[in-house]
């Protein structure tokens, strides 16, 4: 909820609702009044993504969000972000070294050096 508040632009009861239903929609809403000791990685990661989409983001940016996880929990956060991004339209730009991650999006541009050097199935400077 802090980042709904810190942005002050509902009133906290409304607050609360909101992040219950995107908790339910990641279907985490028993781990709401749990303290963040007692999850596990992946509830850890789907609380982050909970925590992002509270403000209704035009964009969300995800940096390795399956890089300390393991491929069941991996595969249920692509799983959510494949759902975000083909039936509710939310844009997402992911940073991620997992290529089996990167080969199953609608588009792959590859960076080294801070320049692109690949944009889809385009080398960059050809």
């Amino acid at each position: 909820m802090l980042p709904a508040l810190n942005l002050n632009k509902y009133p906290p009861k409304e607050v609360e609702q909101r992040a219950m239903e995107r908790l339910k929609m990641l279907g985490i809403e028993h781990l709401a009044q749990k303290n963040a000791n007692r999850i596990s990685g992946g509830e850890k990661q789907r609380v982050a993504i909970a925590r992002a989409l509270i403000n209704d983001p035009d964009i969300i940016l995800g940096d390795e969000p399956t890089g300390n996880l393991d491929k069941k929990n991996s595969e249920i956060v692509f799983d959510i972000f494949r759902r975000l991004a083909e039936e509710d339209n939310q844009t997402l730009l992911i940073v991620t070294h997992d290529q089996s991650f990167a080969q199953r999006t609608h588009r792959i541009i590859q960076m080294e050096d801070g320049r692109i050097i690949k944009d889809g199935d385009t080398h960059v400077g050809e």
